[in-house]
């Protein structure tokens, strides 16, 4: 394996990684989003910024839940690198 595999390889881990990272997030503002449009059409309160505090209590809850999940994975990716790097040197 050439350098050049190594790091289209890191990279395409570091990109499934964000995704996979920013997942909880986005699902705690999509599932608050939807909370707060059916609550809005039931009540018909249409204030904005009813919704937006919704949606960051939401997203920090959410971020708050994974937060172990983030960390071990960053964590692993991270040393996984780490790792990585004397035996670039040796590649050609």
């Amino acid at each position: 394996m050439t350098w050049t595999e190594a790091l289209i390889g890191v990279l395409r881990e570091g990109v499934l990684l964000a995704l996979a990272l920013a997942a909880p997030a986005l699902a705690g503002a999509l599932l608050a989003g939807i909370v707060t449009g059916v609550l809005g059409a039931v009540t018909q309160v249409q204030d904005a910024s009813v919704a937006m505090a919704i949606r960051v209590v939401a997203v920090a809850g959410a971020l708050a839940v994974a937060a172990p999940f983030i960390a071990r994975q960053l964590g692993a990716f991270a040393s996984h690198v780490l790792a990585m790097i004397p035996s670039l040197g040796s590649m050609s």
